[in-house]
């Protein structure tokens, strides 16, 4: 495993007087508006004939566990359940992998382990025997795992095996209910002694996609238990209570999540706005349920085709984690919304990242028409994720677009806490100053709580490598559990922004799955003599001619020096600013005297450095 030491590193303090500044979004963004079919992705792509995928490297301190053209990973929710580490230290990851050239004929499970020294070579076919899409992987037993897929028609694919990371995967397709032709969108987890049990949800083949109304549900939700790893199924796609057509029309793909369960307790959210956003939570390993209704839908049983007014609503992306005393807590994306004949419009620059616990009230019995509008929400302080940064200072949101998602421009959250109740938020968002000349990039944001959620700290660009500072970056998944030294999570990265099943790239091209890591320290800085904390802004405007400038945020008095080097390494400046006070300090590059080209610009903060690219023009 690769040494994070080009990472940001993310501690846990509270951070609140150096947050990153928002600013207003202006109208010409707030406007825009995208359209969400009623019918999800899943296999309609075929890709230009004759394209075909390649392998590529990273020279940066993350690993690269394999790639796929296929790059639709989620219609909503990150898909948790795609890492998990095992009690020894070693990791098992999956993503939805699709090679071409048309068709994806091949799509299935890609997969990789680390066997606590290094990940395997780059996968070079699925682990099934038949199409699949949508896996999940879990612990079985206390050395095997199991993967969870679903078919391109059919069942649902299990394959398991009781020796992580080598062996044959012993493969089965879970029958089909009667009635139903189709189960699509899975998501599973284990639970339960010695982590035996097998817990899924899936959803049932929407009329849009091809499938049929079943027990009166256009698109019902179905939950599978095994209590023996597999061998016999004694909860085989039931509808639990509280999520029948009394209740609902149908659900939405992707618009659900586990928690990493603690033992017989286990919980899922389902947040699609078109129904109510609401909490399962079992603590008999799935015998029984509780619903809590975390935001009533002011439309009670909104069918497919109904109008309404526009409302404010959860996106469909959310993540649930409990704390180390049994908490459940939750992030979800909230955006302004307004359903039509055939889906719903969107705007997506009126989005944010909400946090609510099991302490809090929830957001029912009011104006639920508005009730999760984003600056009523921030006011509150239960806004933890934004896009609307003014990452380079000027005042101002430098942004173009973004599309090609279901989501806000601030969307995926996954959370994860500790047995020292720390948590960890990481989420997607648009940036300023990265675009194609048409639409931003999405980078991976993170920050961190010391005291189990109540207070946030400061937000952190984990994509401000050069390497990744002109990559989309998308679908964060966290690792089931951290280490006593860092946290884990993958995502999907590529060189344009959007998705190709959205036709933003055409041809379609390639796309990476990396391994991520988050040096876990604290709980405070007194006790990391010694350590800076630092955060560097991208440099605006960025091409310049003659003068770009950076914010420098620090959380302690600490030494500051900047450095200019050519492509080959030779230093061409050097500015030592001394010892800087905690705060935001902008500091003004002149680069009059540079000739075009392209430059590093390097952020020394005490031990700490910042690195990224500078075009001169």
């Amino acid at each position: 495993m690769k040494k994070a030491s080009l990472l940001l590193v993310v501690l846990f303090v509270v951070i609140a007087s150096v947050a990153q500044q928002r600013v207003p979004v202006p109208s010409a963004l707030s406007e825009k508006m995208s359209h969400k079919s009623f019918v999800s992705a899943d296999d309609n792509l075929n890709p230009m004939p004759g394209f075909l995928w390649s392998e590529a490297s990273v020279g940066f301190a993350e690993d690269l566990l394999g790639g796929t053209i296929y790059d639709l990973q989620s219609n909503s929710c990150s898909p948790f359940g795609r890492l998990i580490m095992f009690d020894d230290g070693t990791i098992s990851a999956v993503w939805t992998r699709g090679t071409g050239p048309t068709a994806y004929s091949n799509r299935g499970t890609g997969y990789n382990y680390f066997d606590g020294t290094s990940w395997g070579p780059e996968p070079t076919a699925r682990i099934e025997t038949v199409r699949t899409g949508w896996p999940s992987v879990a612990q079985l037993g206390e050395t095997g795992e199991v993967v969870l897929a679903h078919g391109a028609t059919g069942g649902l694919v299990f394959n398991k095996r009781m020796t992580k990371g080598s062996g044959a995967w012993s493969q089965s397709i879970l029958p089909l209910p009667s009635g139903v032709n189709t189960t699509w969108w899975s998501r599973m987890i284990t639970g339960g002694e010695q982590r035996n049990t097998i817990h899924a949800i899936v959803l049932t083949l929407p009329t849009g996609n091809g499938g049929v109304v079943y027990e009166g549900m256009d698109g019902a939700m179905l939950y599978y238990r095994s209590t023996d790893g597999g061998t016999t199924w004694d909860k085989d796609g039931v509808i639990l209570p509280g999520m029948t057509s009394a209740e609902y029309a149908g659900f939405g793909a992707d618009s659900y999540a586990w928690a990493e369960p603690q033992g017989n307790t286990i919980a899922f959210v389902v947040c699609d706005p078109q129904n109510d956003m609401f909490i399962m939570k079992s603590t008999d390993n799935g015998d029984t349920w509780q619903k809590s209704i975390i935001w009533e839908q002011p439309y009670p049983h909104l069918n497919n085709g109904v109008e309404t007014d526009t409302l404010w609503g959860p996106d469909g992306s959310a993540s649930l984690a409990f704390d180390k005393n049994g908490k459940l807590h939750l992030a979800f994306g909230t955006y302004r919304l307004k359903f039509t004949s055939t889906g719903y419009t969107f705007w997506p620059g009126l989005s944010g990242i909400t946090y609510w616990n099991e302490d809090m009230p929830t957001f029912t019995g009011g104006d639920q028409m508005n009730i999760l509008n984003i600056d009523s929400l921030d006011a509150k302080g239960l806004q933890i994720g934004y896009y609307n940064l003014d990452w380079n200072g000027n005042g101002e949101l430098d942004i173009l677009d973004g599309g090609g998602y279901n989501t806000g421009w601030a969307c995926w959250p996954q959370l994860a806490f500790d047995d020292q109740d720390n948590a960890i938020f990481i989420y997607s968002a648009l940036m300023e100053n990265f675009d194609n000349g048409t639409q931003n990039y999405r980078h991976i944001l993170s920050r961190a709580s010391s005291n189990n959620g109540t207070f946030w700290g400061t937000i952190i660009d984990l994509s401000d490598d050069p390497v990744h500072m002109f990559d989309e970056c998308a679908w964060p998944v966290i690792c089931n559990k951290s280490d006593p030294f860092n946290w884990y999570f993958i995502y999907q990265y590529d060189n344009e922004p959007g998705t190709t099943l959205g036709q933003d790239e055409d041809p379609p091209g390639d796309n990476f799955i990396n391994f991520y890591h988050l040096l876990l320290m604290g709980p405070s800085i007194g006790e990391l003599p010694g350590y800076s904390i630092a955060s560097v802004s991208p440099a605006y405007p960025n091409p310049s001619s003659d003068q770009a400038s950076i914010n420098v945020t620090l959380v302690q008095p600490v030494q500051v020096s900047i450095t200019i080097s050519d492509v080959t390494s030779r230093q061409v400046s050097n500015t030592q600013y001394g010892t800087l006070n905690a705060g935001v300090h902008k500091v003004v590059l002149d680069m009059a005297s540079l000739r075009n080209g392209i430059y590093l610009l390097t952020v020394t903060a005490g031990q700490q450095q910042f690195t990224q690219k500078l075009i001169v023009r």
